[in-house]
């Protein structure tokens, strides 16, 4: 428990400690022919003056100003850490009305470089209005590549009070893959249009274009209440006899263009776009026939790792590959991982000389495939041929086993006192063949067991929509139960079966996205708005589809 909390410190206290680049334009909505300013905000622990990097585009930079550095010292895990803000601030001005832009944005520092999204600026012709209240959808950049990642945030602007606030309607967001954050609400004081606002983070959500061309941002639709002055009244002001009000606010609709991938796509693409890591670990690189070769893929970066299937490491008549499975973990709105394992079956005698793998990923700031060697070491594979009789099958319910029976053999040398390494292979050979006959007979027995109990579920499974979603509650065990022969028959998750069923469009985007938010149920800063909506035709179809699936499926009777 300690060991836990002292992470979670370290954690945070590394958030606190991490260099970061804020940029923001003001006024929110400049006019052609008038000077505006974009504030670059740096936070570090870096002693020198950064230098600060972009390109702008159908904008004039015509002056610069530093407005000061702020200082503060924080004490954690015994070191005294002070860190600086500094805000420099750029003038800028636009000859005509239309769009511009701020691109290759970063700041350099002595320990390194920050790199900030580019940004898109609409500049009007006129002087905009600008409500006491109203919400507005921030996107950072609106053109993109496919499959490029952008970060969206609906904020609350406003210059009084607010209450009783109630989204009426969420954004629908089609032709992306969504992935909901789980962001602390946090209420700053900004300037719009040389105005001081109170913003307040209402949804977010991180989106991948699955299209290109011409894609829009929906908008949000909710209502607040707010005290509003009397007109004429000048007690209004000071808070005195003001008037509460209703709005039914609506966001701008925020068109973004998609492009295609650049020309021509490698071979090893990963159709990962952004920056990413990856890293290869294997758990041993001397082998004997029949035992298994395990091999972990990590990848970290901001791409659509969820679309990502798993990169082909190695191929060999002698190594077996088994399926392999990958588990996503998302971080923060710019940072996820996804691990693959790899399983493969030495089948004979073999040699792999040491080699590499190259897997490449797009940056779409340079518009260029980057690609990345990862080494594989060499691989030894001896002691003869295969078992015969053992098929893949049984082999491969028992590879989870194998760790169990690895210490089994650990405990054989320590007690006979054999030295059972690389130099000793013919030990090994021996161990492991008693291994495979303990496995074998394990295997048979648990077969045994699921005919006999396993197989009683199976005979009396019944195809009804189980009654707890009728009474609009969703359970995800009573859910994967449901789907317990399409998942037994195909091996697949839920979300690959719905993905790949029948089902209509309409049933396939509920399911989807009613497993997706059951993955996030504290997508919004509201939890009521994530409840369970029963749609019975919906269930209908999925149990018309499951019913279907089994009458055709061999290993589930009619």
């Amino acid at each position: 428990m300690k060991f836990a909390i002292f992470l979670i410190i370290s954690f945070l206290s590394y958030s606190l400690f991490a260099d970061e680049l804020k940029v923001e334009i003001n006024p929110r909505r400049p006019v052609a022919g008038e000077v505006f300013q974009a504030y670059f905000r740096v936070f570090t622990t870096d002693s020198e003056m950064p230098n600060i990097n972009f390109s702008p585009e159908n904008l004039e930079v015509v002056g610069k100003s530093n407005q000061g550095i702020s200082t503060r010292t924080i004490y954690a895990n015994g070191k005294l850490t002070v860190t600086r803000e500094l805000t420099i601030v750029y003038d800028l001005v636009a000859a005509k009305a239309g769009v511009s832009s701020l691109r290759n944005i970063n700041v350099q520092l002595s320990q390194g470089i920050i790199r900030h999204p580019s940004l898109t600026i609409e500049i009007f012709r006129e002087p905009q209005e600008i409500s006491e209240v109203f919400i507005q959808a921030d996107v950072p950049k609106k053109s993109l590549f496919l499959g490029e990642g952008v970060v969206v945030r609906y904020y609350l602007y406003s210059k009084v009070p607010v209450s009783n606030l109630d989204i009426k309607k969420y954004p629908k967001l089609n032709h992306f893959l969504k992935r909901f954050l789980q962001e602390p609400e946090q209420t700053e004081k900004v300037l719009v249009d040389g105005q001081t606002y109170m913003r307040t983070q209402i949804y977010a959500a991180k989106l991948f274009p699955e299209k290109v061309g011409e894609l829009k941002i929906d908008s949000l639709k909710m209502t607040a209440s707010y005290a509003s002055a009397r007109a004429n009244d000048p007690f209004s002001a000071f808070g005195i006899n003001q008037t509460m009000r209703n709005k039914t606010m609506t966001s701008e609709v925020v068109k973004i263009d998609v492009l295609p991938l650049p020309e021509p796509v490698p071979t090893d693409f990963t159709g990962l776009v952004g920056q990413h890591e990856f890293q290869v670990q294997t758990n041993q690189t001397k082998l004997i026939v029949n035992e298994p070769l395990e091999i972990k893929l990590t990848v970290t970066g901001n791409g659509a790792l969820e679309n990502v299937d798993s990169p082909v490491l190695l191929k060999h008549p002698g190594l077996e590959e088994f399926e392999s499975n990958g588990d996503l973990k998302i971080i923060d709105a710019y940072k996820a991982t996804k691990v693959f394992d790899y399983t493969f079956l030495a089948k004979e005698n073999l040699k792999l000389p040491a080699g590499t793998v190259v897997l490449s990923y797009l940056d779409p700031d340079k518009g260029k495939y980057i690609p990345v060697e990862l080494s594989l070491p060499e691989i030894s594979v001896a002691g003869g041929e295969a078992i015969p009789g053992l098929k893949k099958e049984e082999v491969s319910k028992n590879i989870e086993k194998n760790s169990v029976f690895q210490k089994l053999s650990e405990k054989v040398k320590d007690f006979s006192g054999l030295n059972l390494d690389d130099d000793n292979l013919e030990w090994r050979i021996v161990i492991h063949s008693i291994n495979s006959v303990l496995v074998i007979l394990v295997f048979f027995l648990v077969l045994g067991w699921l005919v006999r109990f396993k197989g009683l579920n199976i005979i009396h499974f019944k195809n009804n929509i189980p009654p707890t979603f009728k009474k609009g509650h969703f359970d995800f065990r009573v859910f994967l139960d449901w789907l317990g022969p399409l998942i037994m028959e195909t091996g697949k998750s839920p979300m690959a079966i719905i993905k790949d069923s029948t089902l209509s469009d309409d049933s396939k985007s509920y399911f989807i996205d009613l497993l997706t938010i059951n993955d996030y149920k504290e997508y919004s800063l509201r939890k009521s708005h994530a409840d369970f909506k029963y749609q019975a035709k919906y269930f209908k179809e999925l149990s018309q589809y499951i019913e279907s699936f089994s009458n055709v499926s061999p290993s589930q009777p009619s």
